[in-house]
């Protein structure tokens, strides 16, 4: 459940560019919170993305994610 609802999160945050997530990676921490690794397939319309636009993009996911009851592991 949660990993369906940040995978549903992340694709929504941006269903132009973003053309596939996948989860690649769950597993149990010690505070008994879980890490959840995403894989994240971007695609763009006309020309290729821009550091900048990639950058963005990321922010949006994260930014995703959060909404979602995830944060960003360091």
């Amino acid at each position: 459940a949660q990993a369906d609802a940040l995978l549903r999160a992340v694709r929504g945050a941006d269903k132009a560019a973003i053309l596939d997530v996948s989860l690649f990676d769950d597993f149990a921490l010690a505070d008994g919170q879980r890490s959840l690794a995403v894989a994240v397939t971007l695609q763009p319309a006309e020309r290729s993305f821009t550091d900048a636009e990639i950058e963005a993009l990321s922010g949006k996911i994260v930014a995703a994610a959060a909404k979602a009851g995830g944060t960003l592991r360091s």
